[in-house]
């Protein structure tokens, strides 16, 4: 079923208090241009994106239409204008990763993401990569990734921040994925399969796929919270502490749930965008006052 093209989408509109929170005191750290200036010069940073791509299965209208396919849906859908490199690679968990610089991004898939999951919740996890991308959140998550490394190599960030930039990388690293979930269910504008996706994500044996019930889940989610209640008002302010990349599974799931409770999910699905046109090089539909096409330039259009 076609999703609805949420033109003009700005991640703003569905960004997470937490992930806003968080980058507002990352950017807030003395000396953070310097240090980003220099981890964007980095070798290793080059290194490891020509590794990525001479590693890893491209995916092309002509190598594989089908997840092609899919991948453009999303980005159509989400109005997503820097329009990633695609590969998969081979692992079995489901999961997904972007990384690169703005500009010249690249999403890679594990196959196992492919293969276990609908075509609905394989767009929730590209809908969630999408909005890594969409947020600029790709280059602050290259650097929490390789900050250990760098920091080692690089005297100059020691003197300017030392491990305090780690500490607050990593948490903001973990809030961001909170607003990349928001964008995977905007992607799919498939409640059920969102929630599916998580459910599999935080290990249901395959044998069971055909009878996820995703409310056990849920309400494993609650009994969590409350059981942990004022562990988790501190920790989740303080998360700092621990060196995890992603926040607790059912924690996501109960933090898409309150969103969708909000009534934002449907508001933003609400939204109708009149007067548009499509581009005649790459078939983007867009606002019809636009001069050219965001994604290749393109000044031809018909009107639909």
């Amino acid at each position: 079923m076609a999703k609805k093209q949420l033109l003009g989408l700005n991640p703003k509109e569905y960004e997470h208090p937490f992930d806003r929170e968080a980058l507002a005191k990352l950017k807030k750290i003395p000396g953070l241009e310097t240090v980003t200036n220099a981890f964007l010069n980095w070798t290793y940073v080059k290194w490891h994106i020509i590794e990525l791509q001479g590693s890893n299965f491209k995916i092309t209208e002509d190598s594989c239409p089908e997840l092609y396919k899919l991948v453009k849906e999303v980005e159509t859908t989400l109005d997503v204008a820097d329009s990633p490199e695609v590969y998969t690679q081979w692992g079995y968990s489901i999961n997904g990763s972007t990384t690169g610089t703005r500009g010249n991004t690249l999403m890679v898939l594990n196959s196992g993401a492919v293969d276990l999951l609908s075509d609905d919740q394989l767009k929730y996890v590209i809908g969630h990569e999408m909005g890594h991308i969409k947020s600029n959140h790709v280059l602050y998550h290259m650097m929490a990734q390789f900050f250990p490394m760098f920091a080692s190599m690089v005297p100059v960030v020691g003197a300017f921040v030392g491990t305090s930039l780690e500490f607050v990388l990593m948490y903001w690293l973990r809030m961001s994925e909170f607003t990349a979930d928001r964008a995977g269910l905007l992607a799919c504008q498939n409640k059920d399969a969102a929630l599916s996706a998580i459910v599999k994500m935080a290990g249901l044996p395959l044998k069971y796929f055909d009878n996820i019930n995703e409310q056990a889940f849920l309400d494993q989610a609650e009994t969590f919270e409350q059981m942990h209640k004022d562990f988790l008002s501190g920790t989740m302010q303080n998360l700092s502490i621990l060196t995890s990349t992603h926040p607790w599974t059912v924690y996501r799931a109960a933090e898409l749930v309150k969103w969708i409770a909000s009534g934002e999910y449907d508001r933003i699905l609400s939204h109708t965008t009149s007067n548009t046109k499509r581009c005649c090089v790459c078939g983007h539909v867009i606002p019809a006052d636009a001069d050219v096409c965001p994604y290749d330039g393109c000044d031809e259009f018909e009107s639909i």
